[in-house]
């Protein structure tokens, strides 16, 4: 884990040619945001439409969960970039996907889930032809028993399915299949529009302890996914596999990074 900002400023000196890939990953303690003043000051660090979308959820968590979200945005940009997070310019893809407009060569993406907040990127890629990521946490939660497996069905290929029922621990696999499918969605920018049967990852019984990676192509993309445990909830990243043989650190780094650097980092620079 990186322990300062300092340390993780350092990211942004990779030299040019060279690829870097990593993920931030923020834990969300609604504690250390219960705080009106200390809430209210990083929320207006986020644009207009971003502050609206936090103070339109009902819940404390939901609003905390959407703001731990957006300053892991600006945060994780502004530490590989080097620039002040205030520099920033984001746009959108078709499918509403943002992007980075300051530097196409830093794709990035981000996902929510139920204990933490989390952003891949990468560092270096070509600007011949832009290349999406996608990332995705899915929880162990989810997985509502084996009673329930069939109503699920429907979102599996058969191969998968099968898979599934031979696993001896269904909840994990469960859990791994759709962290595979959601990061894929991510990488491709489509959510929820695609459906997730035809996304054929076949039949898978085991995930390693340690994680895993997963060479595959879909849609004639060669890609390869990365995935590990964080706490109890699995985080897996698309990477194209052009961009996965550059890298001169063989996975995407995992940073665990403290929700109170967050908030020193927005309240003290």
């Amino acid at each position: 884990m990186a322990e300062t900002i300092e340390a993780l400023k350092n990211i942004s000196k990779v030299e040019n040619g060279s690829v870097w890939a990593g993920v931030f990953a923020v834990k969300i303690q609604e504690d250390l945001l219960a705080d009106d003043f200390t809430f209210e000051v990083l929320t207006r660090v986020l644009p207009l439409d971003s502050q609206a979308q936090i103070f339109n959820r009902k819940s404390f968590h939901d609003r905390c969960t959407i703001l731990c979200n957006r300053l892991l945005q600006l945060f994780g940009c502004s530490i590989v970039t080097g620039l002040d997070y205030q520099a920033l310019r984001f746009d959108r893809g078709s499918f509403g996907k943002p992007f980075l407009g300051n530097d196409r060569s830093i794709p990035f993406s981000m996902t929510t889930g139920e204990q933490c907040v989390a952003m891949s990127l990468v560092k270096g890629a070509s600007t011949d032809e832009y290349q999406n990521i996608g990332i995705d946490i899915a929880s162990t939660r989810n997985y509502g028993g084996n009673e329930e497996l069939e109503l699920f069905k429907e979102i599996f290929s058969d191969e998968e399915f099968k898979g599934l029922q031979r696993a001896s621990d269904p909840c994990v696999i469960f859990t791994y299949l759709w962290s595979l499918k959601e990061s894929y969605t991510k990488f491709t920018g489509t959510g929820l529009n695609t459906n997730l049967a035809t996304i054929d990852f076949g039949a898978i019984t085991v995930f390693p302890v340690n994680g895993a990676s997963l060479d595959i192509t879909l849609d004639n993309v060669p890609l390869v996914f990365y995935s590990r445990w964080f706490n109890s909830e699995i985080i897996t990243t698309c990477i194209p596999k052009s961009i996965s043989n550059d890298l001169n650190m063989g996975i995407p780094k995992l940073y665990n990074v403290p929700l109170s650097m967050l908030i020193d980092y927005f309240i003290k620079t």
